[in-house]
């Protein structure tokens, strides 16, 4: 009885918790919207927001997301690892939450501060889903992080083998050289990993 007591306590703490979230929201739409507020004034206000920003995000509350988004918060600021919302979105798997984000113009080609891109992340965690609306935003598929790899290094690196087809048939150089001086085919032969490079020798890959 005592453990049912605590659950029933912890849902009515999370659900007061997304409440006051949404209506501290209403409140900075109605704020955003009724008054004439400068870029910097604006700036200031959001700020108060931030973790809700965040939290929305990680947490796929695209309703909270939403409401800041019609607030007029600033859809790209990062944390202090760079990640915006939308890579936050895209690397935990909340596709309604991208999809808001994108269709409110937020930069799908933002890059956190190793380059990491959200379709980076999306391969990273093997979220073809993820991914797939990634690409058909207007990014250059063969954006480079900070060391040199792209999108298809990840596929490769990681064991996408579904993706790289994919990636390649959306432009991506297949024999792209990263910042060591290698490509994705060498360092699959370098790890013996012939599942990858057989798939990228069939996707075009000759380096």
């Amino acid at each position: 009885m005592q453990c049912i007591s605590t659950a029933r306590s912890r849902i009515r703490s999370t659900a007061a918790a997304a409440i006051a979230v949404l209506m501290t929201a209403g409140c900075a739409q109605h704020m955003y919207l009724s008054q004439g507020y400068s870029s910097a004034d604006n700036t200031a206000a959001a700020s108060k927001y931030t973790g809700d920003w965040f939290a929305a995000a990680r947490a796929g509350r695209t309703d909270i997301v939403q409401l800041l988004i019609d607030a007029h918060y600033p859809l790209e600021t990062k944390t202090p690892e760079g990640y915006t919302a939308l890579i936050l979105s895209a690397y935990d798997n909340h596709p309604d939450t991208l999809k808001a984000l994108l269709a409110a113009g937020a930069n799908a080609c933002a890059a956190d501060q190793h380059g990491n891109t959200a379709l980076m992340g999306a391969l990273f965690k093997g979220e073809t889903n993820i991914a797939k609306i990634l690409l058909d935003t207007p990014c250059n598929i063969d954006q480079t992080n900070n060391a040199g790899e792209t999108a298809l290094s990840f596929a490769a690196l990681f064991g996408r083998l579904d993706m790289i087809p994919v990636l390649v048939a959306q432009g991506a150089n297949a024999n792209h050289v990263d910042a060591r001086g290698g490509t994705a085919l060498q360092m699959a032969i370098a790890q013996r990993n012939t599942a990858v490079a057989d798939a990228l020798r069939q996707a075009g890959a000759t380096e």
